[in-house]
């Protein structure tokens, strides 16, 4: 278990199945290139300078080794410039600003959610990217986390002077979120096709009560069964984080 401290920024681009703690939340993560490299998936936990936001970002570069890591670089000075904002809509459009610059192979997708303790909000902005999922505490059933305005913004890279839009939505204790890469539902099998967003849902539907750590081994032991033992069809990275 890694535990995030005030002012870290926790992540990157390698191989990674960890768990990771802040204030105010816990999470399991497991990322794998289909290279066995370097691939197009990035990931990152911040805490801010006061344990007061915890923020999780999740993107998908459409180029691999140099464009990946370049990209991964800009999202690691733009956290750390934003770590103590709460204004995740600012963030992806300075992003966006510095992937039209690089070209496009820096046309990435990215979920990010932040936790604020002090407000209890969760700050959700999508570009382009595979919905977050939630279940609230209370209930047993995961649903997609909407945008207020009801659909993604752009994936970043692609439309110059786009204005992104970050949606709030109050978290309690005992919340769940689930953040992944199109690797996961676009999983193969040669007899049912695709595994799917509602094959995934209603695969963590069946496991209500499992924590982040059951939950991720659960997830990726059925999309390597259902794809016959390997993971080599794309990058396959997943988050699952729950409130304190």
């Amino acid at each position: 278990m890694h535990n995030l401290s005030c002012g870290e920024i926790w992540g990157g681009i390698r191989d990674c199945n960890d768990d990771v703690a802040s204030a105010g939340m816990t999470a399991s993560l497991y990322s794998m290139a289909s290279d066995g490299g370097k691939g197009g998936d990035i990931y990152y936990l911040s805490l801010c300078e006061n344990k007061m936001l915890t923020r999780m970002i999740l993107a998908d570069v459409n180029g691999h080794g140099e464009d990946v890591s370049n990209i991964s670089t800009c999202i690691y000075d733009a956290l750390k410039m934003n770590m103590n904002s709460t204004d995740g809509d600012k963030l992806l459009t300075e992003l966006n600003r510095t992937a039209l610059r690089i070209g496009l192979e820096a046309m990435t997708t990215v979920v990010m959610a932040s936790f604020y303790k002090l407000d209890g909000n969760l700050y959700y902005v999508n570009a382009g990217h595979p919905p977050a999922l939630i279940k609230p505490y209370n209930e047993n059933m995961w649903q997609e986390l909407k945008l207020a305005k009801g659909s993604n913004d752009p994936i970043l890279g692609v439309l110059p002077e786009t204005v992104y839009s970050q949606s709030a939505t109050k978290i309690d204790s005992g919340d769940c979120l689930f953040l992944y890469s199109d690797g996961v539902v676009e999983a193969y099998s040669q007899r049912n096709g695709f595994f799917t967003a509602n094959r995934l849902k209603d695969l963590l539907n069946q496991h209500p009560e499992n924590s982040p750590f059951d939950l991720k081994h659960i997830v990726i032991d059925e999309i390597r069964r259902f794809a016959g033992g390997s993971l080599i069809h794309d990058d396959v990275t997943l988050m699952i984080v729950k409130i304190d």
